[in-house]
This record gives structure tokens, C-alpha cells and sequence, in this order.
């Protein structure tokens, strides 16, 4: 067990004493995760007590040099670090090491943010001199940027690919280690996509990392529940598992500053409480209790079916768009998610003649700092698109005020009403149940699809789409509520883009 530094608590204490409230670990005798512990200050990260402690855990191996862990779930409050315990354990195991480890991601946003941290160890690319670390880049013989298909390979053999989930994933190699960040939003799916890529591994001594947060009211996922659920239960299904969760057993009261030492384990050292405050007074009570103070729930009110679901949108699925011709008609959707963190952008193209819709989605992407490009790039096709409808507290109001000084034609932005922001729902929900929406494969989009839920819109009884990766699936709705009520018929000779 970690030791910790104690402390008396207050209203604004800011030392841990965090235990954690499960801490499972099957015998050892041995690890090599005191390497990673020593190697980690040469990539920039100093670990504290208890990511030393994981560390070691993560890195215990038998007699014949196999890991006693294969299976990894770490279940720990937003802003306490939990991801440097693991980018430090790749680093080595695939720099020096020659392991090849998978990097998976829920979202493309947090995938490409996960590719920068690496490249402040490795650099941007072979010979880089002016990012990363001397002693750790030199070790880079090999690099794809691609978008969508993002790998660092290194003189040891060890491969490190990054890639965003999704039913689909085109993988390039065979993997020792997969890691599953965000893994409150693993469904089923992607496990089954996923997992096989390690059963031919070279080393032959699989690892499977599942890091995140208690998952959210209302989202389907499974996987890191189940996870959860057996290394409480304990017995055989646990025998290869190591478990770490820190967290309240109750909601209680989030705002009393007592008891976040008790399960916030960095405070203290790195974490940062001003962040920590900040963030939670942007979220109702549960989802600060649960992302924040480490708080589960129940088995009984975690779940609550997607609104589409993976069956009605895999239904939906075409290998490529329509062809288009003058007679088309494009419209697209902007949807800011309500924390602000990403705008996710659809088209909407309908063929002449045709009661069939194909959506797509060209960006899912963090706003910050600036949607100026976006403004841009609605701006460039206000003569080939009929509408664009915007919408989302976070940015929209800034985002139309930007093309309304761009000078943007008559009814080519639509700001909706809350009724046409259910209508908007309905349309892309009962369009992939009907068969009368077409898609291609976009890890984004069909994740949004496969597990938003349903959330409470006005007073009247009207629903959208909810859950953490609702802005696709919503920007879609949004295309198609565009395409339905727009008269506005511009000359367009186009492709969607």
C-alpha cells in the first residue's frame, strides 16, 4: 500500500490523505516498475507516493517473467494524474522495452492530446531537435502522422499506436499492451475489436490497461463497470486482476473540502485545486461527485439505453457517399457540447429526387482557442450550401456574431428554437431507425450514435441527445433539421469536404 502524507482536513486543505477504497493486487515478489519510477523524472514527471506505488504493482512479474497482472483497471478522480503512471510504464516498455503497445482513446481530440504529451518525450519526429527529450528521442527511428493513424516507432522494436475506438478500427500491428483511456466509455464493441489484435503478440505476455472515471448516469457502456464488479467480488474471475479506485462511497456534500484529501490523492503534490473547483462548478451535482470525488453508482442507476443504439446505426452504414450533382442539396449542423470542449461539424447531402439523407462528419474538434477557422470554412460554402444550422451555449453565440460581421447570406445560419432543437433529435433518430439516413464509417459519429442516451430539453416534455459525446450525433440532427426547413437554394456544383 502506497504510504501517504497525512494531514488534518479543513475547508481548504490541499494535502492527500487518500486510501484507496479498493486496492487489489494478487502476490508478487517481483517488479520492474521500480525502473519506470526511476526513468520517470528524465521524460518530466515526478510520481508521487501512490503512482510509485501502481507503478510497482503494474510492473510485478512471476517466476518466468510474465506479467502477474494482466488485466489493469485504475479507477481514480479527474485532475490526480492517473494517465502519467501510464505514459511513463509505455514509454519504457515500448522505447527499451520493444513492446508494442495500442493507445486508445474515447475521442479523436483527447487521442491528438495524447500524441502531444508523447511528443514532448520523443519529439515530433525522426531527428526532431527542437521537441522532446535528448535521451528519449534519440531512441525514434520511425514516425506516421497520419491523420487517424498516428505511430512512434524506436530503435528497440516497441511501437506505440494511437487510434480513437470504434467498432471499425483499422489497426496496423499485432500488440503486447493496450491501453484503454477513457475506459468509462468502452463498450463491448470495441473490446471485440480490439482485443484480438493481442493474441499474436510477439512478446507473448499480453497487457490490457483499463484508466478512467466512475462511469456516468445514463451511459451504456459496460466494460469498466463489469471490470469494477469483479474486483469487488473478488474469486477466480479476479485472479489475474489488479484494481485501484480511490472515491467517496456518497454523493454527500461535493463542496465540503474535508473530504476531498480523503479521495484525491495528489492533492498536495501536483493536482491542482483551483482546476478542481473550477470544473465542478460547471457540473450538476452527481457528475462532479462522480468525476471529481471518484463516486460510483449503484449497479441499478447506471444504465439507460442509447437512443439509437449500434444495431439501428450499423443498419445505416454505406461504403461511400452519394454522388453529387446540381440537383443535390447540402446543409450542415454545428453542435458546441455544453462543458465547451469540442464542436463537432456534420453535412447533410440529399440527392435529387432521393428520400434517402447521407450524413457525414468533416470535424469533432476542440474549439480552443478560436472557432475562427470554422467561421472561415462556413463562410467559404455559403454559395454550394443551403444552410447551417448552430447551435450550443458554449460557442454558438460567438460563432454566428462572427459570420454575421463576415457578411453571410439571408437564412444561410439558423440559430434553432428549443422546439427545433427536439425536431432536430427526432429527425436523425427516426431517420437511422427508417433506413432513410445513410453514413460512412467515422469513429466519432458512430460512437455518438451507438451510446448517447436521451436528456430532458424545455419544459414540454422534449428530449435530445445526452451523455460525455452527444456533439455528433446532435450536429447530424441538426444538418437534417437545416435540410428540412431551409427554402434557400444556392447555385452548387459540389463535393462534401
Amino acid at each position: 500500500m502506497a504510504t501517504m502524507l497525512s494531514s488534518t482536513p479543513s475547508r481548504s486543505c490541499e494535502t492527500s490523505s487518500a486510501k484507496p477504497r479498493l486496492r487489489l493486487v494478487q502476490p508478487y515478489e517481483r517488479s520492474i516498475g521500480p525502473l519506470a519510477v526511476e526513468l520517470a523524472p528524465t521524460m518530466g514527471y515526478r510520481l508521487v507516493p501512490w503512482q510509485e506505488q501502481l507503478a510497482h504493482d503494474i510492473g510485478a512479474v512471476d517466476a518466468s517473467g510474465k506479467w502477474v497482472h494482466p488485466r489493469v483497471g485504475i479507477s481514480i478522480p479527474r485532475q490526480q494524474g492517473k494517465s502519467v503512471d501510464i505514459i511513463v510504464w509505455v514509454a519504457v516498455m515500448a522505447a527499451l522495452a520493444g513492446y508494442k503497445v495500442l493507445w486508445t482513446e474515447h475521442n479523436y481530440s483527447t487521442t491528438m492530446e495524447m500524441v502531444g504529451r508523447f511528443r514532448k518525450i520523443f519529439g515530433r519526429r525522426v531527428g526532431d531537435t527542437s521537441e522532446g527529450i535528448p535521451r528519449w528521442r534519440k531512441l525514434l527511428v520511425e514516425v506516421c502522422s497520419q491523420t487517424g493513424q498516428e505511430w512512434m516507432r524506436f530503435s528497440s522494436g516497441g511501437v506505440i499506436q494511437f487510434s480513437t475506438r470504434t467498432k471499425s478500427s483499422r489497426l496496423g500491428f499485432s500488440f503486447d499492451i493496450v491501453i484503454y483511456d477513457e475506459a468509462q466509455e468502452l463498450t463491448g464493441i470495441h473490446t471485440q475489436v480490439i482485443n484480438p489484435t493481442t493474441t499474436s503478440g510477439a512478446k507473448q505476455n499480453l497487457m490490457i490497461v483499463y484508466a478512467g472515471t466512475p462511469t456516468r448516469a445514463g451511459n451504456p457502456a459496460e466494460v469498466f463497470k463489469n471490470l469494477r464488479q469483479q474486483a469487488w467480488e473478488g474469486g477466480e474471475k479476479a485472479s489475474d486482476l489488479l484494481w485501484l479506485e480511490y472515491g467517496v462511497e456518497e454523493v454527500g456534500d461535493i463542496w465540503d473540502e474535508s473530504r476531498w484529501p480523503e479521495v484525491m490523492p495528489s492533492l498536495g503534490y501536483h493536482a491542482d485545486i483551483r482546476a478542481i473547483r473550477t470544473g465542478m462548478k460547471d457540473m450538476d451535482e452527481l457528475g462532479a461527485a462522480q468525476e471529481y470525488l471518484g463516486y460510483w453508482l449503484p449497479p441499478q442507476e447506471q444504465v439507460e439505453p442509447p437512443v439509437i443504439g449500434a444495431a439501428a446505426w450499423g443498419e445505416c452504414l454505406v461504403g461511400s457517399g452519394p454522388g453529387l450533382t446540381a440537383g443535390c442539396r447540402i446543409c450542415a449542423g454545428v453542435r458546441f457540447s455544453a462543458d465547451g470542449s469540442t464542436v463537432a461539424v456534420a453535412c447533410a447531402v440529399r440527392p435529387s429526387g432521393s428520400a434517402t439523407v447521407h450524413v457525414e462528419l468533416p470535424f469533432c474538434e476542440d474549439p480552443e482557442p478560436s472557432t475562427d477557422w470554422l467561421a472561415y470554412w462556413i463562410a467559404a460554402r455559403a454559395g454550394r450550401y443551403a444552410c447551417v444550422a448552430i447551435d450550443g451555449k458554449a460557442g454558438a453565440g460567438a460563432l454566428c456574431d462572427k459570420l454575421e460581421g463576415m457578411g453571410m447570406p439571408k437564412d444561410y445560419i439558423l440559430r434553432p428554437s428549443t422546439d427545433q432543437a427536439v425536431t432536430a433529435a427526432s429527425l436523425i433518430s427516426s431517420g437511422a431507425k427508417a433506413g432513410s439516413v445513410t453514413h460512412i464509417a467515422c469513429p466519432a459519429l458512430d460512437l455518438s450514435a451507438e451510446t448517447s442516451p436521451k436528456r430532458k430539453i424545455g419544459s414540454g416534455g422534449g428530449w435530445g441527445f445526452g451523455g460525455d459525446n452527444a456533439a455528433p450525433i446532435e450536429a447530424a440532427g441538426l444538418a437534417l433539421l437545416a435540410l428540412n426547413t431551409s427554402k434557400r437554394k444556392p447555385g452548387m456544383k459540389a463535393r462534401v469536404t
